[in-house]
């Protein structure tokens, strides 16, 4: 089972929250939507995404005793980004477009939650690993 010990499970939390930061800007789009002047924040969850991987250089998991596994991966982890396009302003400068943020909102909620299966289908491989490692 290549991966089980990887950081895969930390770049998935990374997705993860990068999923709520993109949940709360999506939410603030909307919440703005009559707010006249307001410039929607255009920014994608692989903007979020890359900004997290690159402040944590080293996402491997540390490694207290000698005994340890490393925390090397070779798998990559998909980040295929939905693109947002500018939209255009309205008479009142605002550029919200309230059902493009809906629909986003909408598929970012999906890809939270395979995102959340996936961890939980990693985290019950290693449970099992446990389990039957102790017999």
């Amino acid at each position: 089972m290549s991966g089980l010990f990887s950081n895969s499970l930390l770049k998935l939390g990374a997705a993860a929250a990068s999923r709520e930061q993109m949940q709360t800007v999506i939410s603030t789009n909307i919440a703005n939507a009559d707010t006249p002047h307001f410039r929607a924040d255009q920014r994608t969850f692989s903007d979020f995404l890359k900004q997290r991987l690159a402040a944590g250089d080293d996402i491997s998991p540390a490694r207290t005793q000698a005994q340890h596994l490393t925390g090397s991966s070779t798998e990559p982890l998909s980040s295929t980004a939905f693109k947002r396009s500018n939209d255009e302003q309205r008479m009142d400068g605002n550029t919200v477009n309230v059902e493009k943020e809906m629909a986003t909102l909408a598929e970012n909620q999906l890809m939270y939650e395979l995102n959340m299966k996936i961890v939980q289908g990693r985290l019950g491989s290693i449970a099992t690993a446990i389990k039957e490692g102790g017999r």
